[in-house]
């Protein structure tokens, strides 16, 4: 099994990024042999988004942090890249880039918990699925409305929306530790993810809903693969999303972290970011009326649908 996992790391998340490859370094211990794993990280410090001659720590800080915590994945295969260019760089760029002679593709934000179990369980459960195109997300705490729930951990479901981010990451941790959970593969009746540590299978990554080549930066990817698999189930496609029940993620920042924005608002105050448009908005303004058609035609050109 080949398996290559993606990490696109913005300075302010560097210390994410130590948490993120410390609990790396744990999983290594409960993984078979037989899983060969691929990590690409990239530390972003381009100078589209960040003014370094006005900020307050220099470049060469985070770069020698990065270095010196890459130590933790010499396990794995790792590829340390660090962008220093001006042009716009982000996780789609990552994403093309990472395309390859792998089984599955995985995608871990830096500022989520996880458990050194669930790679092993992931790897695990996906052994008997069957589905041509296929997807496995962890359990999360409660969001702020009910279309998450369907991937909620049972805990924190009764969480009121608006208390969504009161919830202790080490609360989290606590209770994966302490509680006698059965952990297995449930199918989801909707795709619902957030791409904070998801695993799809290569047909679905590379064939169902890849990366558009034009697509550069940030952009929600993750919302546009769960539309197009929507879409494509109701055409007959062989698609389904499973939920790994009794493994939960969570982001850190939340509960008492979230007073000081976690371990990252530290890093903030000191760089200054250039004024740019707004990606998110502008990747969203185009999803229905270009993105979403474009993909659809794409796998009608591969006679997918």
């Amino acid at each position: 099994m080949k398996v290559k996992i993606t990490y696109h790391i913005m300075p302010w998340e560097i210390d994410y990024a130590l948490l993120s490859f410390t609990q790396l370094k744990k999983s290594k211990y409960y993984l078979p042999d037989n899983i060969d794993i691929t990590i690409d990280s990239v530390l972003n410090l381009s100078s589209y988004n960040i003014n370094w001659g006005d900020s307050k720590l220099p470049k060469e800080y985070f770069i020698k942090k990065y270095n010196s915590l890459s130590i933790l994945l010499k396990d794995y295969n790792h590829n340390q890249k660090i962008y220093q260019g001006n042009n716009l760089y982000g996780h789609l760029d990552l994403q093309k880039e990472c395309i390859g002679d792998f089984d599955y593709y995985m995608g871990i934000c830096p500022d989520m918990y996880f458990s050194e179990h669930l790679l092993y369980y992931m790897f695990e459960s996906i052994k008997n699925i069957k589905e041509k195109y296929f997807m496995v997300t962890p359990q999360i705490s409660k969001l702020w409305d009910p279309t998450w729930d369907e991937i909620t951990d049972p805990n924190y479901l009764n969480i009121d929306s608006d208390k969504w981010d009161q919830v202790d990451v080490f609360d989290i941790r606590y209770n994966l530790k302490n509680q006698n959970k059965d952990i297995h593969l449930h199918r989801t009746k909707n795709s619902k993810w957030a791409g904070w540590f998801d695993l799809y299978n290569k047909a679905f990554y590379e064939n169902l809903a890849p990366l558009h080549q034009d697509w550069k930066g940030y952009g929600p990817w993750d919302w546009y693969s769960m539309i197009l698999s929507e879409i494509v189930k109701q055409k007959g496609v062989n698609f389904q999303q499973y939920l790994l029940k009794g493994q939960t993620i969570f982001e850190y920042s939340v509960g008492p972290l979230k007073e000081t924005n976690g371990f990252s608002q530290y890093y903030r105050d000191l760089i200054v970011l250039n004024e740019i448009p707004n990606q998110r908005k502008q990747f969203e303004s185009k999803m229905f009326n270009e993105y979403l058609p474009k993909g659809i035609e794409m796998l009608k050109q591969k006679n997918i649908i």
